[in-house]
Protein backbone atom coordinates (compact mmCIF):
# COMPACT_ATOMS: atom_id res chain seq x y z
CA UNK A 1 0.00 0.00 0.00
CA UNK A 2 1.57 3.26 -1.11
CA UNK A 3 -0.89 5.76 0.24
CA UNK A 4 -4.03 6.43 2.23
CA UNK A 5 -6.23 9.45 1.61
CA UNK A 6 -8.78 10.28 4.30
CA UNK A 7 -11.34 12.32 2.37
CA UNK A 8 -14.60 11.53 4.14
CA UNK A 9 -16.22 14.44 5.85
CA UNK A 10 -19.54 15.92 6.86
CA UNK A 11 -20.51 19.51 7.45
CA UNK A 12 -23.75 18.96 9.29
CA UNK A 13 -25.77 22.11 9.13
CA UNK A 14 -24.32 25.57 9.63
CA UNK A 15 -25.74 27.26 12.72
CA UNK A 16 -24.55 29.27 15.67
CA UNK A 17 -22.49 27.04 17.94
CA UNK A 18 -24.86 27.72 20.82
CA UNK A 19 -27.80 26.39 18.82
CA UNK A 20 -26.16 23.24 17.44
CA UNK A 21 -27.22 20.12 19.30
CA UNK A 22 -24.47 18.07 20.91
CA UNK A 23 -25.33 15.27 18.52
CA UNK A 24 -24.06 17.42 15.62
CA UNK A 25 -20.76 18.05 17.41
CA UNK A 26 -20.42 14.32 18.06
CA UNK A 27 -21.32 13.38 14.48
CA UNK A 28 -18.77 15.80 13.00
CA UNK A 29 -16.05 14.53 15.35
CA UNK A 30 -16.97 10.90 14.67
CA UNK A 31 -16.73 11.20 10.88
CA UNK A 32 -14.22 14.01 10.33
CA UNK A 33 -11.75 13.14 13.10
CA UNK A 34 -12.25 9.68 14.63
CA UNK A 35 -12.98 8.11 11.23
CA UNK A 36 -9.72 9.39 9.79
CA UNK A 37 -7.78 8.32 12.88
CA UNK A 38 -9.24 4.81 12.73
CA UNK A 39 -8.53 4.38 9.01
CA UNK A 40 -4.98 5.73 9.50
CA UNK A 41 -4.23 3.38 12.38
CA UNK A 42 -5.63 0.43 10.45
CA UNK A 43 -3.32 0.94 7.47
CA UNK A 44 -0.15 2.22 9.19
CA UNK A 45 1.48 -1.24 9.24
CA UNK A 46 1.19 -1.43 5.43
CA UNK A 47 2.34 2.16 4.96
CA UNK A 48 5.34 1.44 7.16
CA UNK A 49 6.34 -1.48 4.89
CA UNK A 50 6.18 0.66 1.75
CA UNK A 51 7.40 3.91 3.35
CA UNK A 52 4.17 5.31 1.98
CA UNK A 53 2.11 8.41 2.44
CA UNK A 54 -0.86 9.45 4.60
CA UNK A 55 -3.00 12.34 3.35
CA UNK A 56 -5.78 13.90 5.42
CA UNK A 57 -8.29 16.27 3.84
CA UNK A 58 -8.82 18.91 6.48
CA UNK A 59 -10.22 22.40 5.91
CA UNK A 60 -9.25 26.01 6.27
CA UNK A 61 -12.03 26.18 8.87
CA UNK A 62 -9.83 24.05 11.11
CA UNK A 63 -7.51 27.02 11.55
CA UNK A 64 -9.69 30.04 10.81
CA UNK A 65 -12.77 30.45 13.01
CA UNK A 66 -15.85 31.01 10.87
CA UNK A 67 -19.27 31.80 12.31
CA UNK A 68 -21.78 28.93 12.03
CA UNK A 69 -19.08 26.26 11.63
CA UNK A 70 -18.21 25.46 15.25
CA UNK A 71 -18.71 21.69 15.04
CA UNK A 72 -17.14 21.27 11.60
CA UNK A 73 -14.24 23.62 12.37
CA UNK A 74 -13.46 21.89 15.68
CA UNK A 75 -13.40 18.48 14.00
CA UNK A 76 -11.10 19.71 11.22
CA UNK A 77 -8.82 21.45 13.75
CA UNK A 78 -8.47 18.11 15.55
CA UNK A 79 -7.66 16.39 12.25
CA UNK A 80 -5.03 19.01 11.42
CA UNK A 81 -3.36 18.57 14.80
CA UNK A 82 -3.43 14.78 14.44
CA UNK A 83 -1.78 15.14 11.02
CA UNK A 84 0.99 17.34 12.43
CA UNK A 85 1.75 14.94 15.25
CA UNK A 86 1.71 11.92 12.92
CA UNK A 87 4.03 13.77 10.51
CA UNK A 88 6.61 14.03 13.29
CA UNK A 89 6.12 10.56 14.74
CA UNK A 90 6.06 8.66 11.44
CA UNK A 91 8.98 10.41 9.79
CA UNK A 92 11.38 7.93 11.40
CA UNK A 93 9.60 5.20 9.39
CA UNK A 94 9.87 7.15 6.14
CA UNK A 95 6.12 7.77 6.06
CA UNK A 96 5.13 11.17 4.74
CA UNK A 97 2.03 12.82 6.22
CA UNK A 98 0.18 15.72 4.64
CA UNK A 99 -2.89 17.70 5.65
CA UNK A 100 -4.66 19.42 2.78
CA UNK A 101 -6.63 22.55 3.67
CA UNK A 102 -8.77 23.41 0.65
CA UNK A 103 -10.70 26.63 0.48
CA UNK A 104 -14.31 26.94 -0.57
CA UNK A 105 -15.39 25.72 -3.98
CA UNK A 106 -18.51 26.59 -5.90
CA UNK A 107 -20.10 23.25 -6.56
CA UNK A 108 -23.73 22.39 -7.11
CA UNK A 109 -23.98 21.49 -3.43
CA UNK A 110 -22.45 24.78 -2.29
CA UNK A 111 -24.66 26.83 -4.61
CA UNK A 112 -27.75 25.06 -3.33
CA UNK A 113 -26.72 25.76 0.25
CA UNK A 114 -25.89 29.37 -0.59
CA UNK A 115 -29.19 30.00 -2.38
CA UNK A 116 -31.17 28.50 0.49
CA UNK A 117 -29.46 30.84 2.96
CA UNK A 118 -27.97 27.91 4.85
Amino acid sequence: LWGVVNNAGILGFPADGELLPMSMYRQCMEVNFFGAVEVSKTFLPLLRKSRGRLVNMSSMTGGIPLPRYAAYGASKAALSMFSGVMRQELSKWGIKVAAIHPSGFRTGWCLTLWRSGG
